[in-house]
């Protein structure tokens, strides 16, 4: 007999106090504060345009529209992720791997496109070549973090027991007695 089960009737958690996800928790804080500074490219969008495009001149209703629908992207859903992700709550603890998964795979796509685009060196560029460099250095560091806190130190991430104690298993990330790792 198959039954079917709700996120919400999952047991309470308790987080582990010696990896609590504090420093994950307020990387989430800082990038989710950082990406709001994106509004201005849904809300003035033709300015911030005219500031990053090579040619302003090449402004049309498409660039608009596309310029308004990747900032509704970053303000809307990466940065709801990351406040998810920031809380010490069930599902915070484990969407923290796959928002840092999906923002890192972002960054490897964006961070050559932005190359090739600086390497045009202003011959048929949308970019000027400070501005496509400027845009990998804020992408860049922000990339190898996520490497670093996935593949050297998933602890980072945190971990929790469930209040009641229960050892069955719940998810993927249960470990016996159970505690469930936010990194695995």
């Amino acid at each position: 007999m198959s039954s079917s089960k709700s996120p919400a009737d999952n047991p309470a958690i308790i987080p582990d106090p010696n990896q609590n996800g504090s420093t994950i928790r307020k990387a989430f804080l800082l990038e989710a504060i950082a990406n709001l500074f994106t509004i201005p490219l849904i809300t003035n969008t033709r300015f911030i345009l005219s500031l990053l495009l090579l040619h302003p001149s090449d402004i049309n209703p498409a660039s608009v529209l596309f310029a308004r629908l990747f900032g509704g992207i970053i303000v809307g859903g990466l940065t709801s992720a990351l406040l998810i992700g920031a809380t010490n709550t069930r599902n915070g603890v484990e969407s923290r791997r796959p928002t840092y998964v999906m923002l890192g795979l972002g960054e490897a796509l964006l961070i050559p496109m932005l190359a090739l685009e600086a390497a045009k060196g202003g011959r048929d560029a949308a970019l000027s070549t400070a501005v496509a460099v400027g845009s990998i250095g804020t992408l860049l560091p922000p990339l190898v973090w996520r490497g670093y806190v996935l593949f050297v130190r998933p602890d980072l991430l945190g971990r929790y027991r469930e209040a009641d104690g229960g050892g069955g298993r719940v998810g993927a990330g249960a470990r016996g007695s159970g505690t469930k790792y936010g990194s695995t």
